[in-house]
């Protein structure tokens, strides 16, 4: 059974463009764009139905968004198709006497809706909270910045009007104090030299 194996890699491979991501036991993982895509390979001479859900069971308890059983051609009188579409799973039948043309996907899968992740509030929380310390630590370094920014300012521009104020000061002369100017006493003028005196002598 390893050349129907072999067919069924090389078939999802080749034609329908799949990446093989790994394999283990009857199980091949491949990567169909975003989906993971998950093959149980099952090849054996003597199938039995009870034998073929129960591993149908088994693939419905693994994570994947798709899930396919392969089979050979024999196995498919045992298997309900409208079994495998209530459950979602896809089917591959592998004849191997015919090659890679005997391969094929008699059923397709349907995508598995994955189980919603469980919001952590804490953790989101704990996140919001430390965005917030971290925004709220920004904005306090700016205003202290800010303000030692403007206080500076402030302080040279008062200093330098000081220096200028002493400059001047230094450069400026004080005139000297003038002594107090007595005031010239004047002798009364003489009665002599008093021209109406002079008048009344000369008419005298």
């Amino acid at each position: 059974m390893e050349l129907a194996r072999y067919l069924l890699i090389r078939y999802l491979t080749e034609v329908l463009g799949f990446r093989l991501e790994s394999e283990k036991d009857d199980y091949l993982v491949f990567l169909d764009g975003a989906n993971r895509v998950l093959v149980k390979a099952y090849f054996t001479d003597i199938y039995e139905e009870a034998e073929i859900y129960k591993k149908i069971n088994e693939l419905l308890q693994q994570d994947c968004d798709k899930a396919y059983i392969a089979v050979a051609k024999d196995a498919l009188p045992l298997i309900d198709p409208k079994h495998l579409k209530t459950l979602g799973v896809g089917l591959i039948s592998v004849d191997p006497s015919k090659g890679l043309e005997g391969v094929e996907v008699r059923m397709p899968a349907r995508a598995r809706p994955r189980p919603a992740q469980q919001i952590d509030i804490a953790r989101i929380l704990s996140a919001v909270n430390a965005a917030v310390a971290e925004a709220v630590g920004r904005e306090s370094r700016r205003i202290e910045e800010e303000v030692f920014r403007k206080v500076k300012s402030y302080i040279d521009k008062a200093l330098e009007d000081v220096r200028r104020e002493l400059a001047a000061l230094s450069d400026r002369q004080v005139p000297p104090a003038r002594p107090a100017q007595r005031a010239e006493a004047q002798s009364p003028t003489s009665i002599t030299d008093n021209e109406w005196v002079k008048l009344l002598r000369r008419r005298a």
